[in-house]
C-alpha cells in the first residue's frame, strides 16, 4: 500500500477511535429532560456537569455568578490537558524546525518531478521519514480539540437545564407557599379535602371569587418575581454584560418562555417535562418579558462573547499554524489558475473559528464563555511556549560562541 495512505489510514482509524470513545460518552448522559414532578430537580447526571456543580459548591463560587464557575472550571480544564498541550507544541516546534531544513529540497522536488504527483509523495514521505516529521503532529491537536469541545458542549447542555429546571422548582414553590397563605386568608381553607391548598379551593359560587383568584395569583407572581430578581439568585445568573449566562449572549430573552424551556423552538439546550404551558405561564407571569435590554425584555447580552470567541479562536488558530511546520502545497493548479489544495487548507482554517462562532451565538453564554477563556488561555500558553522555545534557542545558539573564546 502507498505510505501515504497507511499514514491516511491510521489517521482515518485514531478519528474513529476517538468519535467511539465521544460517543460513548454522549450516550451515557444523552438525556437532556428534567422533570419538575417531583419535590426537588434531579442533579446532573454528565460528568463535566458533575464536576462544574461540585466546584461551584465547594469553592466558595456558590453565590457568585456562574460565570466564574465556568471561568475556574476552563482554566482547571485547560491545566489537566496541559501535558498534552505542551506534547503537541513540542511536536509542532519539532516540525517547524524539520520543515525548515527540508524546505529547499521539497521545492526541489516539485521542480524535478513537476505533474507526477504520485511521485512528488513518495519522495516526500521519505524526506518526511529522515527528518522525522511527524504528520500525527499535523492532525492530532485538530481530533482531540473537538473530542474535547463536544464532550464539553454536553456537560454544559445538562448544567443549562439543570439551571432551568430548578429555577422554575423555585418558583413554583414560591407561587404554591404564597397561594396556600392567601387561600386561608381569604377564609376559604382546604374545601377539596386533597390537603393541598391551593386555586381550586377557591369557592366558585362566592361571590368574591373571581376577584379573590385574581388577588391570590397577583400576590403569588409578585412574590416568584422577588425571589427570582434576590440579590443571590440574580448574582447567580448574572455576568458582566449578561442578564443570564443561562442564555445566548444575543438577542434572546433572559427569561426564557414555555417553548424555549420545553425544547420546543430555538436551538434548546434543554427540555423541562412535567409543566403545562398555562401553568408555566401563570407562575412565571411577572417573570416573563423582564430583566433584558430592551422592551419585553428581549437582548438577555450584547453579542460581545460570540464576537470576542471568533476573534480568538481565529488568533489561536493562526498561532498554531505558525508555531507548526507546514507542508508546502503542490504547485499544480486548475485551469483558471486555483491551487485546490492551497484553497481547501485555507478554508480548514476558517471553519473551527465560524463553528465557535456559531455555538456562542446560538447556545448558552455560559458554553460562550467557556469557549472565550479556553481560548484566552490557549493564546497566552502559546505565547509563554514560544517565549521560552526563543529563549532555549538563543542560549544554545549562544553556546558555540563561548567555546570558541
Amino acid at each position: 500500500m502507498n505510505p501515504i495512505r497507511k499514514r491516511i489510514w491510521r489517521v482515518y482509524l485514531l478519528a474513529a477511535l476517538l468519535l467511539i470513545c465521544l460517543v460513548l460518552l454522549c450516550a451515557c448522559n444523552r438525556d437532556t429532560s428534567y422533570s419538575v414532578e417531583g419535590d426537588t430537580v434531579a442533579t446532573p447526571t454528565h460528568f463535566m456537569a458533575k464536576l462544574m456543580l461540585s466546584l461551584s459548591e465547594t469553592s466558595g463560587l456558590k453565590n457568585a455568578s456562574f460565570g466564574w464557575t465556568v471561568v475556574v472550571f476552563t482554566v482547571i480544564l485547560r491545566l489537566i490537558l496541559s501535558p498534552l498541550d505542551i506534547w503537541q507544541k513540542i511536536i509542532a516546534r519539532k516540525n517547524a524546525k524539520a520543515m525548515e531544513r527540508m524546505k529547499p529540497q521539497l521545492e526541489a522536488l516539485q521542480a524535478k518531478y513537476g505533474d507526477d504527483k504520485q511521485r512528488i509523495q513518495q519522495e516526500q514521505m521519505a524526506l518526511y521519514k529522515k527528518e522525522h516529521y511527524s504528520m500525527w503532529g499535523m492532525c492530532l491537536p485538530t481530533i482531540v480539540t473537538f473530542v474535547v469541545f463536544f464532550v464539553v458542549f454536553a456537560g454544559f447542555r445538562q448544567m443549562v437545564g439543570y439551571q432551568y429546571a430548578l429555577d422554575y422548582k423555585n418558583s413554583v414553590n414560591t407561587f404554591n407557599a404564597v397561594v396556600a397563605t392567601e387561600i386561608d386568608n381569604k377564609g376559604y381553607g382546604d374545601r377539596n379535602g386533597d390537603g393541598i391548598k391551593d386555586l381550586y379551593d377557591i369557592d366558585p359560587l362566592s361571590p368574591t371569587a373571581v376577584q379573590d383568584r385574581t388577588d391570590i395569583v397577583d400576590a403569588a407572581q409578585t412574590a416568584v418575581r422577588d425571589a427570582y430578581y434576590s440579590e443571590e439568585q440574580t448574582s447567580i445568573r448574572s455576568f458582566i454584560w449578561i442578564k443570564n449566562i443561562f442564555v445566548s449572549d444575543n438577542w434572546a430573552q433572559s427569561v426564557p418562555n414555555y417553548t424555549s424551556v420545553t425544547g420546543q423552538t430555538g436551538f434548546a439546550t434543554s427540555r423541562l417535562s412535567g409543566v403545562e404551558k398555562a401553568e408555566y405561564e401563570m407562575v412565571m407571569g411577572k417573570v416573563l418579558g423582564t430583566g433584558g435590554y430592551g422592551k419585553n425584555g428581549k437582548w438577555n447580552g450584547l453579542l460581545i462573547l460570540p464576537v470576542l470567541s471568533i476573534l480568538l479562536s481565529f488568533l489561536s488558530t493562526f498561532l498554531l499554524n505558525k508555531a507548526q511546520g507546514q507542508p508546502p502545497q503542490p504547485q499544480q493548479k486548475t485551469a483558471d489558475g486555483q491551487n485546490p489544495q492551497m484553497n481547501t487548507s485555507k478554508m480548514m482554517q476558517w471553519i473551527m473559528p465560524l463553528m465557535m462562532g456559531v455555538f456562542s451565538l446560538l447556545y448558552s453564554g455560559a458554553f460562550a464563555l467557556y469557549m472565550f477563556t479556553s481560548s484566552a488561555v490557549a493564546i497566552m500558553f502559546q505565547l509563554t511556549f514560544n517565549l521560552v522555545a526563543k529563549i532555549v534557542d538563543n542560549t544554545r545558539g549562544a553556546r558555540p560562541n563561548v567555546a570558541k573564546k
